[in-house]
């Protein structure tokens, strides 16, 4: 019954937009000005275009049941490094959870409610309230769930990026002063500092998500021919609204005043204001809130399903195979909204809300390009061990090289953003530079070690047995 086939090809590139456009990076990456054009180009070509191909051929290939990345991985090297893969993926996005609702909070702070994004305590009860709520609304049939990702991609994501693009251009004809230089050559070259660059895993972080449609493959009409052409759609519209929407924001809002949480709405309500039109602005940011609603479910249910095809092949406890009458993970959903829960005191154990917010996109996006590194080498090899499997889109017409080279620049993006995401970037104001690279490194540490460690618990077991 909840297996029927709901998803058609704008379903699927609206998931995919509100799954991968990511409204706070917009925000983050405006605080360095035109800098930010540099890692989004950075970004796209090493990043998002070799993880669109890739995903797109084995999601193409791939479509006998929900596990995404952990089928993905598992045909290339087994159950074991499936296991690893969604693990990395299903984790990072129950850490991304409290830093994809922040922006929310602070978004529809900002119009009525200011000392709200700067009050940890009143984030804290905000964010349990959304992530809970989100949780539970994806008990719905798929159908209604998907609902909220074409509503929230097109009025919350698509509109927004559209109207900040267009407040840019009315602000550069109306004469009024452009907060950057478009002609210094100094503003486009990002500074060489640990500060600024560790902003490149961020933005590798968030251009990653094309995969989310994976995770639905069951559902999904004709998902050999859909999945890589609404792929290939969400790349040249996310690229596009991400990089003219950042440099819109820094063209509008000063240098000091740009906000890493709430940019977004900030730059429209400058020139909102100056039209008289303040009530625009309400408005639009309710429509931001409601595309970050839908990203929040997104990906509060994207890796749950994925994680619940590995719990049925016996990878994982039981409890994570759990569902209910419309096929709806339930069981994983309940255990990573605790998780979520606890994460969440971040924001009332950090030194501001800003480093708290720094720290948990960090650790998600560290734990992206990790998976991501699996997937790429997974791709490679399925070439080899594979050859002859119906590839409906193939990465290069002829021979291995095209897929090898995309792969690769894939695999470096990833380990340099990696490295360099273990230092705080300038717009969190962490002080204590030593202090936060080690919680950093203790926190990847304890992590990555929880399945390896459940797959050296679970053969033990099993030979004792």
């Amino acid at each position: 019954m909840y297996q029927h086939k709901e998803l058609k090809l704008f379903a699927l590139v609206m998931i995919s937009i509100t799954a991968v456009m990511s409204l706070s990076s917009i925000a983050y990456m405006a605080t360095i000005g035109l800098q930010n054009v540099a890692f989004f180009a950075f970004a796209a070509i090493l990043f998002f275009i070799p993880s669109a191909l890739v995903a797109a051929e084995l999601g193409g290939m791939l479509t006998n049941n929900n596990g995404g990345v952990y089928t993905w991985v598992s045909a290339a090297f087994g159950k074991n490094s499936g296991l690893v893969a969604i693990w990395m993926e299903w984790f990072n996005n129950v850490i991304a959870a409290p830093g994809n609702i922040a922006p929310l909070v602070a978004t529809f702070a900002y119009v009525g409610f200011p000392g709200l994004a700067h009050n940890a305590t009143a984030m804290f009860f905000l964010l349990l309230l959304v992530a809970w709520a989100m949780t539970f609304f994806n008990f719905l049939p798929i159908g209604k769930v998907a609902i909220l990702s074409m509503v929230g991609g097109v009025l919350g994501m698509i509109l927004p990026g559209v109207l900040l693009i267009g407040c840019a251009i009315y602000w550069l004809l109306s004469g009024a002063p452009l907060q950057v230089s478009f002609s210094t050559s100094s503003d486009w070259v990002p500074v060489a500092s640990f500060a600024t660059f560790a902003l490149l895993v961020k933005v590798l972080g968030s251009y990653s998500g094309i995969q989310a449609v994976s995770f639905h493959t069951r559902n999904i009409k004709n998902p050999r021919v859909n999945i890589p052409i609404a792929m290939l759609i969400t790349v040249v519209v996310i690229f596009s609204v991400t990089t003219l929407a950042s440099v819109s924001l820094a063209s509008i809002v000063p240098s000091a005043d740009r906000n890493a949480l709430n940019g977004l709405i900030q730059a429209i309500a400058v020139v909102m204001h100056k039209l008289n039109l303040d009530w625009v602005s309400q408005i639009i940011s309710i429509f931001v809130c409601i595309g970050m609603l839908a990203a929040a479910s997104i990906w509060i249910l994207s890796p749950a399903r994925g994680m619940q095809e590995v719990a049925v092949q016996g990878m994982v406890p039981r409890v994570f195979a759990k569902v209910n009458k419309h096929g709806m993970p339930v069981g994983v959903l309940l255990i990573q909204a605790v998780i979520c829960s606890v994460l969440a005191t971040l924001f009332l154990l950090m030194p501001s809300v800003e480093a708290a917010f720094a720290m948990i996109i960090a650790l998600t996006s560290q734990f992206t390009v990790m998976m991501w590194i699996l997937v790429f080498v997974s791709a490679i090899r399925l070439r080899y061990t594979e050859p002859n499997m119906e590839r409906p889109f193939r990465v290069g017409k002829k021979g291995n090289m095209a897929m090898i080279f995309w792969a690769s620049l894939g695999i470096i993006a990833c380990s340099c953003g990696f490295f360099l995401g273990l230092f705080p970037p300038k717009f969190s104001h962490v002080q204590n530079v030593a202090a936060y690279v080690s919680l950093m490194i203790a926190a990847d540490i304890i992590i990555i070690a929880i399945p390896f460690g459940y797959i050296k618990y679970k053969n033990l077991t099993g030979n004792r047995s």
